[in-house]
């Protein structure tokens, strides 16, 4: 399985457990698989950027990242869509 396939499936699952509202959205708005790509061009887009950028250790920029692109637990008070905000 190539590795984008696999963050991929990795984002998935997340969004699967934790965000269930936001992924049933993007899957009735027929946007599940552009939101799964761009997530993880980011996602190895920052993981590139911490590692050979900043040379921050692997282990020490994957905890990074997974804290930055994926997004916390929902709540009942929160109904965020777009998990591709970004703040630039």
């Amino acid at each position: 399985m190539p590795d984008h396939d696999r963050l991929s499936s990795l984002i998935l699952a997340h969004w699967s457990r934790y965000r269930p509202s936001m992924l049933r959205q993007l899957e009735q708005d027929n946007r599940l698989q552009t939101a799964l790509n761009e997530t993880a061009e980011r996602f190895t887009d920052l993981l590139y950027e911490l590692t050979s950028v900043r040379k921050i250790d692997y282990t020490r920029a994957w905890e990074m990242t997974i804290d930055e692109i994926l997004l916390p637990e929902e709540s009942s008070s929160t109904n965020q869509i777009n998990p591709l905000a970004t703040s630039g």
